[in-house]
């Protein structure tokens, strides 16, 4: 039932929803198809780019938005 769901899983979703939203205002595609997981405000950012750039403009695009407390790099390069 949702009414018992806990309140950070809706915040969880919704700060998901931002991330990706904010990943895919990016120009660069391979950040569009990175995946982002959030666990009570940790955010794990996962996924392969083409440089460490792509990978630091990854993280910066996420570390910048509001309900982030921590954030996992498991972004890879190749």
């Amino acid at each position: 039932m949702l009414a018992d769901r806990p309140a950070y899983v809706d915040a969880d979703l919704e700060l998901e929803s931002r991330l990706q939203s904010e990943l895919s205002r990016n120009q660069r595609p391979t950040l569009k198809r990175l995946h982002v997981d959030v666990a009570q405000g940790i955010v794990t950012l996962s996924g392969c780019v083409r440089s460490f750039y792509e990978r630091q403009l990854a993280v910066q695009c996420c570390r910048r938005v509001p309900g982030v407390l921590h954030m996992i790099d498991a972004v890879e390069v190749a």
